[in-house]
């Protein structure tokens, strides 16, 4: 079987045992993500058709223990990897823009063609984000696509000096934010700088800090950026 025939029907599996373990737990992806302490998407992304990803087999074991289910048992899905497709655009990334979290998974734009996964990171979802806005700009310029790995799946540790995707969530999650934003430890503490030439973007977000009824949450690891040519 070849890598991508054999990535597309472990997703279908573990498609089918996450709406199996929601139905009879009772749960949607809100609150299952909320009990597991994961973000919404880890189980929104993996339950919709076509989604080829794998999802890791410790992610999977987090989420089962969660809600007291059983763990599926998958014997090829710790050795999956992803292969080496074109990467999809996932998401927008705009400081300041606040959307509803049903509206932030629609109309996409078309990828810069020809961009692939990372084989440095290859067992974790890659994806492409386009850059929306200024606030990341003296970096990554408005219309360009950040090349991200899933911070989440791969137990992603803040690093002095990497550049991350940072999602803020409030109104329980109904709302988001996401944002570029380049990380900074000083004493102990993790701050998230924009790196932009408007001034308007000139102060840090403290990851411990983010304000009341805010959530952070860092959801990916840039690794790249590229300019949409065609």
């Amino acid at each position: 079987m070849r890598a991508v025939d054999q990535n597309a029907q472990l997703a279908a599996e573990i498609r089918a045992w996450m709406l199996r373990v929601m139905e009879e737990k009772g749960l949607n992806p809100a609150t299952w993500a909320k009990a597991a302490g994961v973000a919404r998407t880890t189980i929104a992304r993996p339950v919709k058709e076509g989604y080829a990803f794998v999802t890791s087999s410790r992610t999977l074991a987090k989420l089962a223990q969660a809600v007291g289910a059983d763990a599926p048992d998958f014997r090829q899905t710790a050795q999956a990897k992803i292969v080496p497709l074109y990467l999809p655009v996932r998401h927008r990334v705009q400081a300041g823009h606040w959307i509803e979290v049903d509206l932030a998974e629609q109309d996409f734009p078309a990828p810069p063609k020809g961009v692939r996964p990372d084989d440095d990171y290859a067992e974790w979802p890659q994806w492409l984000e386009l850059v929306v806005g200024d606030s990341v700009d003296r970096e990554i310029p408005p219309g360009h696509f950040a090349h991200v790995v899933d911070a989440i799946e791969m137990g992603y540790s803040p690093i002095d000096g990497d550049f991350v995707v940072v999602e803020r969530r409030r109104d329980q999650g109904r709302l988001r934010e996401r944002s570029i934003k380049q990380i900074a430890i000083r004493e102990g503490r993790v701050e998230l700088w924009p790196r932009s030439h408007n001034p308007a973007w000139d102060k840090p977000l403290e990851l411990s800090a983010p304000g009341e009824g805010v959530e952070v949450e860092l959801v990916g690891l840039v690794i790249g950026a590229y300019r949409g040519m065609r």
